[in-house]
């Protein structure tokens, strides 16, 4: 059935089925899955045990996501925030964290997976001081990267550590060469179609910053279990713009999907239809009817100001 499934999603997207995924949540879950009987909850006494139970959920995660068809995962799997907002203890862990991604359990779990891992946004770290923590696990991470055997037949996973778009790409500017200007320019030139420009542009920049050629994402997962919707994946979202991407939230932490609302996700992406138009108007769209039972129900929406998405849900509170 799966295989059947991922055989619909291969010929559906011969370029890649490209997924956008914003973990958040991970404390969290941990807590809900291994914590909820103790005294103190919420109190994690055990790192390194947190961090090996959820390394196990990410891998379980990002196979079903392969198994179900996708070529290209980028995972934000952290934000530079993440070690500026929390304070020192939390940065470290975090740093500690990161490494996990390239020890013995992942690479196993990346060949037995048949998948090339990529780290994204490292640049950032690299850029402070030699003796910073996080300098020199940039510097891992990137060792790592030179010297895993790639191969373009593999399928993709991108890890998105610390990234600040405007830095990456103001590096590159920095560092382009008179040629690589040039030949940019002379394609542009040659270009009188915006969505052409838009194509020729990301290729070459997502090409240059992932390392690899990546299919403009089709569809981002996030979670909006605090009531609001965020956007955690600063650089994919920042090299497509969006662009032609559908955005879908879970109610609950993201490691929480099951195989079941992944595959439902794919499908609605996929295959589902949807109401579009490409003329000037609607013409032929509506009858009367309809057209007063959609303007009932978008008044009923209207008139009540807590159907409106992004509110912050208030833990309730017990007498």
């Amino acid at each position: 059935m799966v295989d059947t499934f991922a055989a619909r999603i291969h010929e559906r997207y011969p370029e890649g089925l490209t997924g956008i995924f914003a973990i958040g949540g991970t404390r969290t879950t941990y807590i809900l899955e291994q914590n909820r009987a103790k005294s103190d909850p919420g109190h994690i006494e055990n790192f390194a045990q947190h961090g090996q139970y959820l390394q196990q959920r990410y891998m379980a995660f990002i196979s079903t996501f392969f198994e179900l068809g996708g070529r290209n995962m980028i995972i934000t799997a952290s934000s530079f925030r993440g070690f500026t907002e929390r304070g020192e203890e939390y940065a470290a862990l975090v740093n500690k964290e990161m490494l996990r991604l390239i020890d013995d359990d992942f690479q196993t779990f990346y060949r037995e997976q048949n998948v090339d891992p990529y780290f994204i946004g490292i640049d950032t770290f690299l850029h402070l001081p030699a003796s910073h923590p996080a300098h020199q696990m940039a510097l891992e991470l990137q060792q790592f990267q030179d010297n895993w055997p790639y191969d373009s037949r593999r399928n993709r996973l991108i890890w998105e550590i610390a990234s600040i778009p405007l830095y990456t790409l103001w590096q590159m500017f920095q560092t382009m060469s008179p040629e690589t200007r040039q030949q940019l320019d002379t394609q542009l030139a040659q270009i009188t179609k915006m969505d052409e420009m838009h194509a020729m542009l990301y290729s070459h920049f997502a090409r240059e910053i992932y390392g690899v050629d990546v299919a403009m994402p089709h569809f981002y997962l996030g979670t909006n279990k605090s009531g609001d919707l965020k956007w955690r994946s600063p650089m994919p979202i920042f090299l497509s713009g969006g662009e032609h991407m559908r955005m879908f939230y879970t109610p609950y932490p993201t490691l929480f999907t099951t195989r079941s609302t992944m595959q439902a996700i794919l499908e609605d992406l996929a295959f589902g239809k949807r109401f579009y138009s490409v003329q000037t108007d609607y013409q032929g769209r509506y009858t009367s009817e309809l057209a007063q039972a959609e303007y009932e129900r978008i008044q009923t929406l209207s008139d009540d100001p807590t159907t409106t998405v992004g509110f912050s849900r208030k833990v309730p509170t017990r007498d």
